[in-house]
């Protein structure tokens, strides 16, 4: 998901921009990142899918409800997590890997908690949505220049107090991987 910048401008050098703060106030970039965010649709999460259960079949759901945040926050206490990691190289510039990256999180929901610069590139902290496997998790990717006109991504996924996140951790850094044109896959 490249936006087009329609010519040359002020905002032109976006594809070799790796400071965040620079990048989103680029206009074709908002507008791709926006564009990426209006298409979003997120699963039903596991707080829904349970809240359902416990009013469809009030004596087993309510206690399954409850059951589940009881061992959601035994597993954070007891410090239980899962996860995958991913590394690849792109073909692209920086700014438009970050754009990518961007649109990607954008499109799934995966709200940004942080970033971080660094001297040549960023890392992002998102949030991985609660779906009806996981109460959700984090999803931290960086993206580094590593030669001219080329860039890596590396990313990890968490899903925390789970000891089994079902797939989730793998199949969300397969969606990321596959958002960016598929370079590689998750380990």
């Amino acid at each position: 998901m490249e936006p087009d910048t329609g010519g040359t401008g002020p905002g032109d050098d976006w594809p070799d921009e790796h400071r965040y703060e620079v990048l989103v106030r680029v206009p074709a970039v908002r507008d791709a990142i926006t564009a990426s965010a209006s298409r979003t649709r997120l699963p039903m999460s596991a707080e829904e899918f349970l809240s359902r259960a416990a009013s469809a079949v009030p004596l087993v759901g309510r206690p399954m409800l409850r059951g589940a945040e009881h061992g959601r926050r035994l597993g954070r206490k007891l410090r239980f997590r899962t996860g995958r990691s991913y590394g690849a190289g792109l073909p692209q510039p920086v700014g438009r890997a970050l754009v990518a990256v961007l649109c990607s999180l954008a499109l799934r929901g995966q709200g940004i908690r942080s970033v971080e610069q660094h001297e040549d590139g960023c890392t992002l902290t998102a949030d991985i949505p609660s779906d009806a496997r996981t109460f959700g998790g984090v999803l931290a990717v960086t993206v580094t220049r590593s030669g001219v006109g080329t860039s890596s991504v590396r990313a990890r996924a968490e899903i925390p107090g789970q000891l089994i996140d079902w797939g989730r951790s793998r199949q969300t850094l397969a969606t990321l991987a596959a958002d960016l044109g598929n370079p590689g896959s998750p380990g």
